[in-house]
């Protein structure tokens, strides 16, 4: 287990453009995707969509753009079967992809380019983030446990157990899209297991805590998705991320965090095998690196950064979203072991599948 005390603070910037005012279709490329149609360099980059990508094209595209000349495109969702196929075949469109650390480990090499060994020389990252041979951080992720008030009132839930208690709070429990990222932990915290005993998760425990409540369960198809599940009040509870949980309470929606046990890891960018603009997809990562872009993100997305020279100005409600504002009085943190993912992602994901549609 791990904790640090965050070191932000601040204010919220609004988006100034739209994700479909920046992107560009890919069928623009042009044979070698080095450059589009007017003659100009690209590098098209991948995440999860919705209001965040658009954040993060304003945070890192719009400046690395007017530094370089290098248009930024957007892709999305991060599709690792995608992605596999697209080096499989030998025509890589993506250049830079948004992809949890688990997946960097499990397909550094294969899907993804090694990267040049000095891109995080002089970056004083984060205590507790950690970058990969084929990827650099580009913020914290948090996973946490979330309730609707209008649901539950003053007698709401209190501890991570409770997302598993259907007699004492009924309703539906919204999973997110991703299992890589704290759910399969969250069920075991749930079932009796301590933090340090975690790994090897016990994925058969796991996932028979949540066939207690499969009948409650609604699966998640995006981020953007998980979003208006909660805005409109068709879901009761959420395992989500601290941006998802920020929208929500800038959108006026009565939810509220349970501060238990909350799950961090830094989601990373790599650089697919084969991209057609490395040289140019270095680049961009690096410039994220940067405090600027790394403030930016942050006031936008309400995500903690990863390098420590960032302060990000949050709003109020962004700081109620993230444990690491407060981290005394917001119970554990818990950082996910994304080595240990990474190394047994495939397997993992097998069983998960499996489950989710048997």
């Amino acid at each position: 287990m791990n904790t640090r005390t965050a070191r932000s603070v601040g204010r919220n910037a609004a988006v100034a453009v739209s994700v479909g005012a920046l992107m560009l279709s890919l069928a623009a490329c042009s044979q070698n995707g080095s450059e589009s149609e007017s003659g100009s360099q690209q590098v098209t980059f991948v995440g999860y969509g919705g209001e965040t990508q658009e954040s993060q094209l304003v945070a890192f595209g719009e400046p690395f753009t007017e530094e370089t000349g290098i248009q930024v495109l957007s892709d999305s969702p991060t599709d690792y079967a995608k992605l596999k196929a697209m080096v499989d075949s030998g025509n890589v469109t993506w250049d830079a992809v948004l992809m949890t650390r688990a997946g960097v480990v499990e397909y550094c090499g294969t899907l993804l380019e090694e990267l040049p060994a000095d891109l995080l020389a002089d970056v004083p990252l984060v205590e507790g983030v950690e970058s990969t041979p084929c990827s650099i951080p580009l913020y914290i992720s948090q996973s946490m446990f979330v309730a609707n008030n209008d649901t539950y009132g003053e007698d709401g839930p209190t501890e991570i157990a409770d997302f598993f208690d259907t007699e004492k709070y009924p309703g539906k429990r919204l999973l997110p899209p991703e299992f890589d990222s704290g759910m399969m932990e969250f069920a075991l915290l749930a079932d009796g297991v301590a933090p340090e005993d975690l790994y090897p998760i016990d994925v058969d425990r796991a996932l028979a805590k949540y066939d207690t409540i499969r009948d409650s369960l609604v699966f998640a198809e995006s981020y953007p998705a998980m979003g208006q599940a909660m805005l409109d009040g068709t879901v009761d509870m959420a395992q989500t991320v601290e941006s998802r949980f920020g929208y929500l309470l800038r959108d006026g929606a009565n939810w509220s965090a349970v501060w238990d046990q909350t799950i961090l890891t830094p989601d990373q960018v790599g650089i697919p095998k084969g991209s057609k603009n490395m040289d140019a997809a270095v680049d961009f990562l690096r410039s994220t690196l940067e405090a600027g872009p790394q403030n930016t993100h942050g006031e936008l997305t309400g995500r903690q950064s990863t390098i420590e020279t960032a302060e990000p100005a949050y709003e109020d409600y962004q700081r109620e979203a993230l444990v690491l504002e407060d981290p005394d009085n917001r119970g554990n943190v818990i950082w996910l072991n994304s080595d240990w993912w990474g190394e047994n992602l495939d397997e993992m994901t097998k069983k998960y599948t499996a489950w989710q549609i048997g």
